[in-house]
């Protein structure tokens, strides 16, 4: 095999390939400015520590869950008025 076929894997999805390109991205910085790198990820970690970003995820997947039984009653009595205005009208 020649090094071009193996230098270019296909990705499996476009979203894959976006990420690898991201990720070689971030190899490229931190090896090339270790420090400015270690500093971004010195403030990311900061950030996420004192965000709470537990309780946030958590609210919105009780905001969804509660959410869920109201819109499924609404979504089926449009079912119904819709046939019902459909054996009305033949």
């Amino acid at each position: 095999m020649s090094s071009s076929t193996e230098s270019k894997k296909p990705a499996d999805s476009c979203c894959e390939g976006n990420l690898r390109e991201w990720y070689d991205s971030a190899e490229r910085c931190a090896r090339q400015d270790p420090l400015k790198a270690s500093l971004i990820a010195f403030g990311v970690g900061l950030i996420l520590t004192i965000f709470p970003v537990g309780r946030i995820v958590g609210a919105l997947v009780r905001l969804v869950i509660s959410a869920i039984r109201p819109i499924l009653i609404v979504i089926g009595a449009m079912k119904v008025m819709e046939e019902f205005e459909k054996r009305r009208h033949p």
